[in-house]
């Protein structure tokens, strides 16, 4: 045993106290869990006793209001009732936090739940491994620095899956706008054709899979909402909501504007389409013209000191070869 510890390099004192500080920590895991267990059993207990008309209302609220928070327990049966706790009862709260990840491409009703299960999964991983790796960073930074290190990384890799969602949420809406223009020439073809509105919405989320496909996801989920009865207004929005993008804002406007006045929508689209197109060239535009500034900084870091040595050193090794043999 104390050729393993030397070999990892931990003193038998500092192995002693890590297991001590480890226990404790597993302690109060197990104190916390089985209170909320308790305390989730009792709540139950006392939505079943309630029998007048005020109690059976509030159960009922609070029922609407947990209804995501049931998501959790699919998540881990262990860390379940700690998450229930975190969670926000308040529907707004979690409005906004469903809006935020259907716009990161999270569908599911159970991605709240999951949300808050990786936040604090992530932050008591990373407690448990520094834990571990204490011992061996004390012996390269000083003392003072290791519990503002520890509080630091416990606070990023709590809110990384913010970070994630927001990463997520700008790449996807990259690639809305790319494929937008191609969707709505398309959806141009498909009306001028003589197919309905409805019906050119599925059949672009159809064809245009395989170029853009997180676009045909919204797009044929949004045939699937027409499907089901909902109104085209509605759907409309919902795909506003779901990708996030002016472009598709203004698109559901024009749509809407056109079905009230009773002009032609295959006319409004065309123009649309157009001028989708302008904008994406000048996106590119844009970014061709930023790619010389972008490209200053290595090539004078990093291409300019090259070609320096490449065409000098030839003529430094001339001139101290000369001043040796003078």
């Amino acid at each position: 045993m104390t050729d393993v510890l030397a070999l990892i390099g931990l003193a038998p004192d500092d192995a002693l106290r890590l297991a001590f500080l480890a226990t404790v920590f597993f302690a109060v895991c197990l104190a916390v869990y089985g209170v909320s267990a308790l305390w989730s059993s009792s709540s139950a207990v006392r939505r079943r006793m309630g029998v007048d008309v005020g109690v059976a209302q509030g159960a009922k609220a609070r029922t609407e209001s947990l209804s995501y928070l049931d998501e959790a327990t699919r998540v881990s049966p262990v860390i379940s009732p700690i998450v229930r706790r975190l969670m926000p009862t308040d529907m707004t709260k979690i409005s906004l936090l469903r809006r935020r990840l259907v716009c990161a491409g999270y569908y599911r009703p159970s991605a709240v739940g999951f949300y808050y299960a990786a936040r604090i999964g992530l932050a008591v991983l990373f407690v448990i491994l520094f834990a571990f790796a204490a011992p061996i960073i004390s012996t390269r930074i000083p003392d003072h620095m290791i519990p503002v290190l520890g509080l630091v990384g416990a606070a990023i890799s709590f809110y990384f899956p913010d970070l994630w969602i927001a990463r997520r949420t700008r790449s996807l809406q990259m690639q809305y706008r790319e494929g937008f223009p191609d969707a709505l020439d398309l959806l141009v073809v498909c009306v001028e054709a003589g197919l309905s509105l409805d019906a050119a919405i599925n059949r672009v989320g159809q064809e245009i899979g395989h170029a853009h496909p997180a676009l045909a996801e919204n797009f044929a989920m949004m045939a699937l909402e027409l499907r089901a009865g909902e109104s085209r207004a509605d759907a409309l929005r919902n795909l506003a909501e779901r990708m996030g993008i002016d472009e598709v804002r203004s698109m559901v406007t024009l749509l809407l504007q056109s079905e009230e006045l009773g002009t032609s929508v295959a006319d409004a689209l065309r123009l649309y389409a157009d001028d989708m197109r302008t904008m994406r060239m000048l996106r590119a535009e844009t970014k061709a013209h930023a790619l010389p500034v972008k490209l200053a900084l290595p090539l004078g870091f990093f291409v300019f000191p090259t070609m320096l040595i490449v065409i000098l050193l030839p003529v430094m090794i001339r001139i101290y070869r000369l001043i040796l043999y003078r």
